[in-house]
């Protein structure tokens, strides 16, 4: 066994609660506690950070990204009152709490139960926060709600040993929209809307795809399992595949232990077979795919199917929002909505439910110069993972670097189509999802004169839906000083803009054919 089976064959982390209350009514210091103890405590959602000595990071389990105003107040009084006054929305349609101090741990997950937000089983080796689409029920074309769905999938699997022991995380979207809002692809589990005509009559329901996950140094877009389930069916095949993966994913090796592995060696009708087995009666083969396309960015005003209602898709410059933002999100989503926000899986945030008579005063809010619904393309899919603020992973500050680079761009009047995507990972992990940009950057560093420097590697044309495809590197060791001058050519080129000579110039002064 490595060490991580080893641990969680010795004790379950489900059982490890009393060890975190323990620690933090004694203020170990981080040093001092059992590394066991401090990864069992990601069953309940703390990770100590090697970054920020001291301090901890919380990941909250926010189901399709639904949260009321009151839990974002009560967000911003644990970042005020214990944390660096700032959270991070992620691309899960999560959220993260940095920079908490061990003893107040237990009053912070107090007050989270309090206000409804649970943290159990966001780390290691668990399912994660479940990616739904964030206009579930304000829709006007979707197929589902799925929002009772992600209720029933946490009902099924939360708090139970039968799913807590997995060989490494698992990803699971469900969305029954027409934009494959939750990608689908990029998921060890992802239900795609879809249609079958059974017994005489059109059915709908979810194509299953499997296998999908970005990170480490074999991506892998998920691939279809040919299995249609109607919604009644979906929580039992969510628990089947997740008893399958228990059972027979690889355990050897961390780095070759998610789904993704276990499909290489069986294939997807073997996988689809053992679920059969698991579930005792056999699935209908795929249906009609019913995703028109993949979603957009969600920002701007748009009609809901509530007639006179309104849903406003508001800008966080790469997922970081401070305290007192989300005190003001709080109010905006009280006066002018229904008390309720939605978070998107590009880091962004939805208004939903406004009225066609208050649009024109909301718009006017101050806060919306922060929180923008129009931003210029360039910001409109800007995709930024924590970066060496907090993760001691990444290789580069990462959201720093993508708003430097952001800055730049606009000010040189580049033009961005909407849907353009430009994502930023810090390292091979690949939380800002690179792999499926436009233009995709991957932190790394190089060596000079006076030491190590940040720098990235650079991929291109990565894409989701019916014809998706992985990023291809492009290039490598970009200096990040190098990177807006760079993006800009390559910005013009794919959009068939003409590039100026200096820019040219510079782009192709050190990486000779990078607009080949």
């Amino acid at each position: 066994m490595n060490k991580f089976e080893r641990m969680k064959a010795e004790r379950d982390g489900l059982d490890s609660y009393p060890d975190l209350l323990r620690h933090a009514e004694a203020n170990t210091p981080a040093a001092e506690i059992p590394d066991d103890v401090l990864q069992r405590m990601k069953w309940f959602g703390v990770f100590y950070r090697p970054r920020t000595p001291g301090s901890f990071m919380m990941r909250l389990r926010v189901p399709g990204g639904r949260l009321t105003a009151e839990q974002l107040r009560a967000f911003a009084m644990v970042a005020r009152e214990h944390g660096h006054d700032s959270v991070d929305f992620t691309t899960r349609q999560n959220v993260q709490l940095r920079g908490l101090p061990l003893p107040a741990i237990p009053k912070v997950i107090q007050a989270l139960n309090e206000a409804g937000v649970a943290t159990l089983q966001t780390g290691l080796d668990n399912v994660r926060n479940y990616i739904g689409c964030p206009l579930a029920g304000i829709d006007g074309v979707e197929l589902f709600d799925t929002t009772p769905l992600l209720a029933a999938m946490a009902e099924a699997h939360l708090g139970k040993k039968a799913y807590s022991n997995l060989p490494r995380k698992f990803n699971v979207s469900l969305a029954g929209c027409r934009e494959d809002c939750g990608h689908a692809q990029t998921q060890d589990l992802g239900f795609a809307p879809a249609t079958k005509r059974i017994d005489g009559r059109r059915v709908a329901g979810f194509n299953v795809l499997v296998g999908g996950a970005l990170g480490g140094t074999s991506p892998r877009l998920a691939t279809p399992l040919d299995v249609f389930v109607r919604p009644q069916e979906v929580v039992a095949l969510f628990t089947a595949t997740l008893c399958v993966y228990r059972d027979h994913g690889p355990r050897e090796k961390r780095t070759e232990a998610r789904l993704k592995w276990l499909i290489k060696e069986w294939g997807e009708e073997r996988l689809r077979q053992a679920v059969e087995e698991q579930l005792g009666h056999p699935l209908e083969r795929a249906g009609h795919d019913e995703c028109l396309r993949v979603a957009g960015d969600h920002l701007g005003i748009h009609a809901q199917r509530q007639v006179g209602m309104h849903y406003v898709g508001l800008h966080v410059p790469v997922g970081r929002i401070s305290a007192g933002q989300l005190q003001g999100l709080a109010r905006l989503a009280d006066d002018y909505g229904a008390g309720e926000v939605r978070l998107t899986v590009g880091q962004n945030v939805i208004l939903p439910h406004v009225p066609e008579a208050k649009l024109s005063t909301l718009l006017a809010d101050p806060l919306l110069q922060e929180l923008r619904p129009n931003p210029p393309g360039i910001w409109r899919n800007l995709v930024a993972c924590t970066g060496t603020d907090y993760c001691h992973f990444s290789l580069i500050d990462t959201k720093t670097r993508a708003v430097e680079l952001a800055q730049k761009l606009e000010r040189s009047q580049v033009q961005v189509p909407d849907g353009t995507r430009i994502h930023v990972s810090g390292c091979v992990h690949a939380c800002g999802k690179h792999h499926i940009a436009d233009i995709g950057l991957q932190g790394t560093n190089i060596r000079v004169s006076k030491g190590v420097e940040e720098s990235v590697d650079v991929f291109v044309g990565g894409k989701l839906g019916p014809d998706g495809r992985l990023a291809t590197k492009t290039l490598e060791a970009v200096h990040v000083e190098e990177l807006p001058i760079l993006v800009e050519a390559l910005l013009r080129e794919r959009f068939h803009q003409s590039i100026p000579l200096p820019v040219l110039l510079a782009a192709g002064s050190r990486h000779a054919g990078v607009l080949t």
